[in-house]
């Protein structure tokens, strides 16, 4: 356009329908715009137009990120975290340390995992664990959260093992130890040692990660008492038997319908 081409041989600016019409003399009433090698006054891009630096683009320097500004975010809120901590109790910083250490474990999963054998059996079921995990943390939190309600109330611990058992039998979602132990002790090639392993790790890891938050939250409502005093106890301890029961005869029964399925499609 500027050597007095055509719009179609200009390759920078030919989809430009601003430039197509200074090219035609389609200009504001200036002989001279459509004049070739002469750049039009009024193109906010091309000519020297008040905001025409503001169109430039933004070098590497620009864009990039302020190290120095976060490293002093960083240190300013590991020293103010140290100062919070500083004034809680053992039993505080301890709720604390298990809260990081749970979050750390589901963050850094895979890399926690790759370093063994079955990673590839981890990453097959690591969506189906992290809905375990997730689950078990939500239960735990739901029935801690009625213990706290009702403090000298037993029969949350109960509910909990309860509640697992429910949840698997009606969404499929193993939320507690109790049920995946009951699903590889009661069905046949339902689990693995393996998957059994990684089921339990990822249900413990969310019921630790409710507890300490729990426990950390029940520190300062209620300084000096114990968070879990009447949570856990024998009606605990029937719940989760019971659960283990439930689960094992609910797996027989299925897989003894599925098989009578089965045969009678056969014959």
């Amino acid at each position: 356009w500027l050597k007095g081409g055509s719009a179609g041989e200009c390759g920078l600016l030919a989809s430009c329908r601003q430039c197509r019409t200074w090219h035609r003399g389609g200009g504001r009433g200036s002989a001279r715009a459509a004049q070739p090698g002469r750049l039009p006054k009024d193109l906010p891009w091309l000519g020297a137009a008040p905001d025409a630096a503001a169109m430039l683009p933004i070098n590497r320097k620009q864009i990039g990120r302020d190290w120095m500004e976060f490293f002093t975010v960083l240190v300013w809120a590991t020293v103010i975290l140290i100062m919070f901590m500083s004034k809680l109790k053992a039993f505080q910083d301890v709720m604390i340390a298990l809260i990081l250490g749970c979050l750390f474990a589901i963050i850094n999963a895979d890399s926690i995992f790759g370093r063994f054998k079955f990673y590839k059996v981890y990453y097959v079921l690591r969506k189906a664990l992290m809905r375990d995990c997730f689950g078990a943390a939500g239960l735990s939190l739901f029935c801690l959260a009625l213990h706290g309600q009702w403090h000298d109330a037993r029969w949350p611990g109960a509910l909990l093992h309860l509640s697992t058992m429910m949840a698997w039998a009606a969404c499929g979602v193993q939320t507690g130890p109790m049920v995946t132990c009951g699903l590889y002790a009661g069905g046949k090639n339902q689990l693995t040692k393996i998957q059994l392993m990684l089921r339990i790790v990822a249900q413990v890891t969310g019921t630790v990660l409710a507890f300490a938050i729990f426990g950390l939250y029940h520190s300062f409502r209620f300084p000096g008492e114990g968070p879990f005093s009447h949570f856990f106890g024998l009606e605990s301890l029937a719940g989760a038997i019971l659960a283990f029961g439930a689960t094992v005869a609910q797996i027989k029964h299925r897989e003894t319908s599925l098989r009578q399925a089965l045969e009678s499609k056969t014959h």
